[in-house]
C-alpha cells in the first residue's frame, strides 16, 4: 500500500513538470532549465539528509549503480526528452510515454530476470487505451491527424533511458538509503547539465521574473527532490516491471492538474482514467500460484 501511494505522488509531481517547464522555457534554454532545476532538486534533498550525508567509502562501494542511474537513466533521460518536447507535441510525447511501462517490464526481463506475465501485459493493454483515450480527447478519429517527427523519435529515447533508470533504481539501490540514492543519482544530473552550462548562453538571473523562479522552485522541490525520491522508493519496493504501470497516470494527473493552470476537464478524462486505474490494478494483482520475486527493500 505505501508503495502504491509513492509512486502515485510521485507520478503527480512529475506531471507537475510539464506545466512549470513550460513557465521556465519562456525565459531559458533547456540547459540552463535542467541546471536550475536540480541545483534546486539537490538541495532540498541535502536539507532532508542534512545528517545523513553519504561518506566517500559509502559512494565508492556504490559508484557502479549511482553513475548508471544518475549520468544515463536520470541525466540521459532530461537531455533527450526536453530536446523532443521542443520539437513535439504535447500529444505526442504524452502518447510515447505511455510506452514506459512496456519498456520497463522487457528491460525488467532482461537485466533482472523477472518474469513476464500475462496479466502484466493484459494491465498494459487496457491501461494504454485509457492514456489513448486521453490524449486523443475521446474521439478516435483524432488519430489519424497524429503525426510523429524528430522530437517523438528523442521523446522515445527519453522513455528508454527513464525505463533503464526505474531497472537500475530496483538493481543497485538496496546497499544505500533511498535518500543517499536519490541524492546522488540527482548530483550526477546536476553535474551533467554543469558541464554543458557553459554553451547554454546562460543569462544574468536577476533578469528573471517573479513567475520563473517560483516555477523553478516547484520543479527542484516537488518535480525532482520529492518526486525522484518516492518513485525510487516505491521503484525499490515493489519492482521495476510493476511500478512501471504508474506512469500512465501522468496523462491521467495532466488532464486534472490542468484546471489549475486555466484548462477544463472534460468527461473522456474520466473515461481514460477509469480504464488507467482498472490497468494498474489489474497488473498489481498478486498472482497467488506463481512464484513471485522477493522485494529488495
Amino acid at each position: 500500500m505505501k508503495a502504491t501511494l509513492y509512486l502515485i505522488l510521485a507520478t503527480i509531481f512529475l506531471e507537475l513538470n510539464f506545466h512549470l517547464a513550460k513557465i521556465i522555457l519562456k525565459e531559458v534554454g533547456f540547459i540552463e532549465a535542467g541546471f536550475w532545476r536540480f541545483l534546486f532538486g539537490v538541495g532540498t534533498l541535502v536539507l532532508l539528509g542534512l545528517n545523513k550525508i553519504p561518506n566517500l567509502q559509502l559512494i565508492a562501494k556504490n559508484i557502479k549503480g549511482i553513475s548508471l542511474t544518475g549520468f544515463i537513466g536520470l541525466f540521459g533521460f532530461n537531455i533527450f526528452f526536453f530536446l523532443g518536447l521542443m520539437n513535439s507535441s504535447a500529444v505526442n510525447a504524452a502518447l510515447i510515454v505511455s510506452l514506459n511501462p512496456a519498456l520497463t517490464i522487457l528491460f525488467s526481463h532482461k537485466i533482472l530476470k523477472t518474469s513476464i506475465k500475462k496479466k502484466q501485459l493484459l494491465g498494459i493493454v487496457i491501461a494504454f487505451i485509457g492514456v489513448t483515450y486521453v490524449i486523443l480527447n475521446g474521439k478516435i478519429t483524432n488519430f489519424n491527424n497524429l503525426q510523429f517527427n524528430y522530437g517523438d523519435i528523442l521523446i522515445l529515447i527519453a522513455n528508454v533511458f527513464f525505463a533503464l533508470h526505474h531497472v537500475w533504481v530496483k538493481k543497485y539501490g538496496t546497499t544505500i538509503s533511498n535518500l543517499n540514492f536519490t541524492l546522488l543519482t540527482s548530483t550526477c544530473c546536476l553535474i551533467g547539465f554543469l558541464v554543458l552550462l557553459p554553451i547554454s548562453g546562460m543569462t544574468l538571473v536577476t533578469t528573471h521574473t517573479y513567475g520563473y523562479w517560483m516555477a523553478v522552485f516547484g520543479i527542484g522541490c516537488l518535480g525532482t527532490a520529492l518526486a525522484y525520491f518516492l518513485w525510487q522508493k516505491g521503484v525499490q519496493i515493489t519492482g521495476a516491471d510493476k511500478a512501471g504501470i504508474y506512469m500512465n497516470i501522468v496523462p491521467l494527473s495532466a488532464a486534472v492538474l490542468a484546471i489549475f493552470f486555466g484548462e477544463s476537464l472534460h468527461t473522456y478524462h474520466l473515461i481514460g482514467g477509469l480504464l488507467i486505474i482498472i490497468g494498474m490494478l489489474i497488473t498489481r494483482k498478486k498472482n497467488t500460484n506463481s512464484k513471485g520475486h522477493k522485494p529488495l527493500s
